[in-house]
C-alpha cells in the first residue's frame, strides 16, 4: 500500500513539445516467432485479442466504442493543439474506417506521434510560493498482472485497473461519486471501456447503456479524455492523461475548460489511469484542485 505521506506532493505545471510513440516499436521487437506466425505482432495485435474476448464474455463491441472515439473527437475539436482538431467523427464516419487488426478499426486505434512532455511535481509546502496554482496528489494505486496476453484470464477484466482504482480512491477518502472528470489511458477504445468497467462506473456489458446520450462529451454528466486523448489528440504515453487532468485543474484549457465553457461540471477532482504493456500493469491517480 503507498504511504499517505505522498498526498503532501503536488504537480505545478505541465509542458509539452510535439508527440511520442516509441513504445508501440518496443512491443513490435519483443513478440516472437511463435507469436508472428499466427498473426499476433504489435500492440494492436494484443489488445484486439483482448477486445475479441469481452465482445464474446459481455457482449461489448463497435457498437459501443464509437460513442468513446467520437466523444473524445469532439474534445479534440476544442483543442488547438490536437492532431485530429479540425477533423470530426460521426458514428457513420467510424463504422466507414478501415480495420487494422479486427475488430479494431482506424478510428479505435491511437495515434503514433513523436515528442514529449513534462510535469513538475513538488512538496504541497513548497507549491504555496509559486506562482502557477498547485495541483495535489491525493490518491495513488497500482496493480500489475505479469501473464502475457495469450496466456493471460484476464482479458476481459478484471484488469489492474481494478484494485489500483480501489487504492486510489481509498488514499484520497472519495468514491466514484466524487470524481468529476476522467482522464484515461486510451491506447484503443476497449482499453477505456474495461479502465471504466474495472473502475466502478458501469459492470460488464453496460458500457453502451452508460455512454449513450454523449456521457463523455462535451456537456455530458462524466467528461472523459478532455484533450481528445491519445486516440485524438496525441500519443504521449501516460503523460497524456496526465498533464490534461493538470491542465484541467489549473484552468488553463480555454475552450475545452471544463465547466460553463462546455455545459460541464467545473471539476475539483478527476481521476487518471496509466496502462502498461498489453493490460498486463495499471497505474490510477486522484488529484484534487487546490482550493
Amino acid at each position: 500500500m503507498l504511504d499517505a505521506g505522498l498526498c503532501k506532493y503536488v504537480v505545478i505545471s505541465y509542458g509539452h513539445s510535439g508527440l511520442s510513440g516509441g513504445g508501440m516499436r518496443q512491443l513490435t521487437v519483443a513478440r516472437t516467432g511463435d507469436e508472428i506466425v499466427f498473426g499476433h505482432f504489435e500492440a494492436v495485435g494484443g489488445y484486439a485479442l483482448a477486445a475479441r474476448r469481452a465482445m464474446h464474455e459481455f457482449h461489448t463491441g463497435p457498437e459501443t466504442w464509437s460513442h468513446i472515439a467520437a466523444g473524445q473527437r469532439k474534445w479534440a475539436n476544442l483543442n488547438p493543439n490536437a492532431v485530429m482538431c479540425k477533423q470530426p467523427l460521426s458514428m457513420e464516419e467510424y463504422f466507414n474506417t478501415r480495420f487494422v487488426v479486427e475488430p479494431f478499426r482506424l478510428s479505435d486505434c491511437c495515434l503514433v506521434n513523436d515528442g514529449g512532455r513534462a510535469i513538475v511535481v513538488t512538496s504541497a509546502e513548497r507549491a504555496r510560493d509559486l506562482k502557477s496554482p498547485p495541483v495535489l496528489i491525493t490518491g495513488l494505486g497500482q496493480h500489475n498482472l505479469p501473464s502475457e496476453i495469450h496466456q493471460s484470464s484476464s482479458m476481459a477484466g478484471p484488469t489492474g485497473a481494478k484494485r489500483a482504482g480501489e487504492q486510489a480512491l481509498h488514499m484520497a477518502g472519495i468514491t466514484l461519486e466524487d470524481v468529476d472528470a476522467c482522464e484515461i489511458y486510451d491506447c484503443f477504445t476497449y482499453t477505456v471501456e474495461i479502465t471504466l468497467q474495472d473502475y466502478g462506473f458501469f459492470g460488464p456489458g453496460e458500457a453502451r447503456d452508460w455512454l449513450q446520450g454523449g456521457t463523455i462529451e462535451p456537456g455530458g454528466r462524466m467528461p472523459v479524455n478532455t484533450s481528445g486523448g491519445q486516440l485524438s489528440e496525441a500519443y504521449l504515453m501516460g503523460l497524456t492523461p496526465l498533464t490534461e487532468a493538470v491542465m484541467q485543474l489549473m484552468g488553463r484549457c480555454g475552450e475545452r475548460q471544463l465547466g460553463p465553457n462546455t455545459n460541464t461540471k467545473r471539476a475539483e477532482i478527476i481521476l487518471c489511469s496509466d496502462n502498461g504493456g498489453i493490460l498486463q500493469s495499471h497505474s490510477c491517480m486522484v488529484l484534487r484542485r487546490n482550493s
